[in-house]
């Protein structure tokens, strides 16, 4: 803060009015235009006079700052370079007086014609080096600028208007040449470079002015591109010329610098070359800052376009901004459901089923929130949850569908994990149990004994087959009157590796004469064979398919499978349906 008790009052009212240095700060923006070298700068605040008084006054103090600082840093180089001529000038002096007092006292002529030619070869040189860098930085600004222009526009505006041999345009580039060759001729003397400059100003004027009345309706931006590729073809020019006039310079001097060697063998000839090649070094070192001086003063650095406020408020854009973000977020979402629909394979409509898998459908089971589910209570009164209800009578359309096709053994079957096999198997068995069927569940899902364990079952299958338990001790009684099970200990083996057809399918034919039906479990058929080893010893097969786990592509393999076994196929039953999609 200012130590000044006025200043820090000043500076305290700003702040609390909000247009201190923070808060300004906050509220302007600064920012480059993406592919132009232009800056753009935004000022929010409440009164749009206000915000274009900002805009501009940071413009101008801006380009004021860039014009004094360029100055200042030129001047600083030009007044540092002159200090350094004056200094190697004055050492060259030194020992050319020596070598002057030598000479004399050898008898020789004082006169020194060729260390002048040895100077004058060495500045055209380092002349010719500089010209070539401006050739170099032309042709590179007008690549940069050509891109703007298309067609005939892309000609050279210079030789457009040199064809017209009488225009001004003509008359300032021959003048403009005499000059550049004068200027080579005479030593490249900072009097003749003020000349050049100024008749070069006047030639890129009077080109804008005839090259600008073929573009009538140009912009800011277009003229100030014509501008550039006019001063860029001008210095190109006078480049390559300046270039011509050193060498054919060079080539009128070069032959009689030999002739004067031998007069700087002796050590004061020496020191007079060293002490004159570091004063040519340095003078071209002061030319070089005063060509630059020239652009310095914020000569490419302008104000394009002025902040005017306009007269009437423009119409707010909150509303057209919020429709449109309605319409596209509508239009993501809708994306987004299309794309999930496409990737969902379930089967959401009974309706689906068939014209997706091509099967029968025997019978349709929604889907269940309860998770103990008592089938007493269930048969025995009527249910005030739907969902219970809706499941009753499904069941016994699927008991209905069994009871018709009046297997004595029936193999129910998946494609995969999580269809719901075991629950449907005990609630159908307990189903035709009420229609005095004696039903015999048989768990041969030997990879996950879920059957076993949810009747409580005594796993003697495996025993029985092996003879270690007598005929008496396989079957177990469930809690279910009429319906008994013959439960099994699972493992990692499948039904051809533990049952013996020679016992087992005796057993089956045995046991079918005691018990109405005989439904068993197998494992599911994508990931197993075990359904396939089982469905020789059943009458019929039966499939159970989860509507949430839909149809995939490794399913279809299972589905062409059982439609091969044609009649001995019963058909399918859709489980899991939700209850608002049964009628669908």
């Amino acid at each position: 803060l200012s130590s000044d008790e006025l200043e820090r009052k000043h500076i305290e009212i700003l702040r609390r009015m909000c247009y201190d240095y923070e808060s300004l700060r906050a509220t302007l923006k600064v920012r480059r235009i993406p592919g132009t070298d232009y800056i753009g700068i935004d000022f929010s605040s409440e009164n749009p006079y206000l915000s274009a008084f900002v805009v501009n006054t940071l413009c101008q103090e801006f380009i004021r700052y860039y014009a004094r600082a360029k100055s200042e840093q030129s001047q600083n180089a030009i007044e540092f370079f002159s200090r350094m001529v004056e200094e190697k000038k004055a050492e060259l002096d030194e020992k050319l007086q020596a070598w002057e007092g030598y000479q004399r006292a050898q008898g020789q002529n004082v006169a020194d014609p060729g260390r002048d030619l040895n100077a004058r070869i060495g500045e055209l040189e380092r002349q010719r080096d500089l010209a070539n860098d401006a050739v170099f930085a032309a042709e590179r600004q007008l690549i940069e600028v050509q891109a703007s222009f298309a067609g005939a526009d892309r000609q050279s505006f210079l030789s457009r208007e040199m064809a017209d041999g009488q225009n001004l345009v003509v008359l300032l580039r021959r003048r403009l040449s005499r000059l550049n060759e004068k200027y080579v001729r005479n030593g490249f003397r900072a009097s003749g470079l003020d000349s050049l400059r100024q008749v070069e100003s006047e030639l890129v004027n009077e080109l804008f002015r005839a090259t600008i009345a073929d573009f009538p309706n140009a912009d800011t931006y277009r003229q100030e591109q014509i501008s550039k590729k006019i001063s860029g073809e001008i210095r190109l020019d006078l480049a390559r010329e300046r270039i011509q006039f050193i060498n054919r310079e060079l080539s009128q001097i070069g032959g009689q610098a030999g002739t004067f060697v031998a007069e700087t063998s002796s050590p004061y000839g020496k020191d007079v070359e060293v002490a004159r090649d570091a004063y040519l070094l340095v003078l071209n070192k002061l030319n070089e800052a005063k060509l630059s001086s020239v652009d310095a003063v914020a000569g490419n650095v302008g104000q394009v376009a002025f902040v005017q406020p306009p007269e009437k408020p423009e119409p707010s854009q909150t509303l057209l901004l919020t429709v449109l973000a309605g319409l596209v977020s509508l239009g993501l979402c809708v994306l987004v459901l299309f794309t999930l629909e496409y990737l969902d394979h379930s089967i959401k409509f009974p309706s689906q089923f068939t014209p997706m898998t091509g099967l029968t459908m025997v019978g349709v089971l929604n889907r269940l929130t309860t998770k103990n589910l008592d089938l007493v209570s269930l048969f025995s009164e009527t249910q005030k949850n739907p969902s219970l209800e809706t499941y009753k009578q499904l069941l016994r359309k699927v008991r209905l569908e069994v009871m018709e096709a009046g297997p004595r053994t029936l193999l129910v079957t998946s494609t995969r994990e999580g269809a719901g096999k075991t629950s449907l198997l005990v609630s159908l068995a307990y189903s035709l149990s009420l229609n005095e069927k004696k039903v015999l569940l048989i768990d041969t899902n030997f990879k996950r004994n879920s059957l076993t364990q949810i009747t409580g079952a005594t796993p003697t299958l495996e025993k029985y087959l092996h003879k270690e338990i007598p005929r008496k001790n396989l079957i177990s009684k469930s809690v279910f009157e009429g319906v008994d099970v013959i439960g099994s200990e699972g493992g990692n083996f499948s039904p051809s590796e533990v049952l013996d057809k020679e016992v087992f399918e005796p057993l089956l034919f045995e046991l079918a004469e005691t018990y109405d039906i005989i439904l068993m479990e197998g494992p599911e058929l994508n990931p197993y064979a075990d359904a396939r080893e089982l469905m020789p010893y059943a009458a019929k097969v039966m499939l159970v398919v989860s509507a949430a786990s839909g149809i995939h592509a490794a399913d279809q393999t299972s589905i062409d499978y059982l439609k091969s076994l044609k009649g001995k196929f019963m058909g399918a039953v859709l489980n899991k349906v939700e209850l608002n999609n049964l009628n669908r």
